[in-house]
């Protein structure tokens, strides 16, 4: 795997492993309050400190699927994934395949 891929794919699953930490934390608060998730951008960028809101049932819809993530429009690294959905507030992209799909369910904190 070329090593920008890998280093993308590998901060991608940081930003996701810190995401399931917070949903944790926000699953009962989200539910009395405003039914979002208050979480990181899942961009490939280490430096992004960049916030999103995504509603409880979306952010849970991404997380089924290993090769998708949450990040703020523009933030695509259109070399390894592609936009499958753009919600305005939020773009959720796809892993291509080959190594940056199979790092994304390597990683994934929920397989």
């Amino acid at each position: 795997m070329e090593e920008r891929a890998r280093r993308i794919g590998e901060n991608e699953a940081l930003f996701r492993a810190v995401n399931e930490q917070v949903e944790e934390l926000q699953r009962g608060m989200a539910a009395v309050s405003d039914d979002q998730m208050h979480i990181v951008c899942e961009c490939g960028e280490l430096a992004c400190v960049d916030r999103l809101a995504v509603p409880v049932g979306k952010y849970e819809q991404v997380r089924s699927d290993a090769a998708l993530f949450l990040v703020v429009p523009g933030h695509v690294k259109p070399d390894v994934e592609s936009v499958v959905q753009s919600a305005g507030a939020f773009e959720v992209v796809r892993k291509d395949a080959g190594d940056p799909s199979a790092l994304a369910e390597a990683t994934d904190p929920r397989g």
